[in-house]
């Protein structure tokens, strides 16, 4: 696996557990602090999928600094979401 350069703990179990979940379909919620490594899973995890199981792989994030942090797109690029508020009807 491509995963030069990336800092992984690998005998971190719950790390393995979430990367097992996401190989097969599930949801994974990410959270924590700022330096807790949730890029780093995000990349392995999108090179494992991509790589390895030949998937394809979207990766959103809510501001342009995480998009771009994470290597993908802001979620109103991505699904073309206008940036004013919605109409009512």
């Amino acid at each position: 696996m491509a995963l030069e350069g990336l800092n992984i703990d690998q005998e971190n179990p719950a790390f393995f557990q979430a990367a097992t979940d996401v190989a097969h379909g599930k949801n994974v919620f990410l959270t924590g602090e700022a330096g807790t490594g949730k890029t780093t899973f995000l990349h392995y995890i999108v090179t494992f999928l991509k790589e390895e199981l030949e998937r394809n792989v979207v990766v959103v994030a809510p501001t342009g600094v995480a998009a771009v942090n994470a290597g993908g797109k802001t979620i109103h690029w991505f699904f073309r979401l206008p940036l004013r508020p919605a109409e009512r009807d």
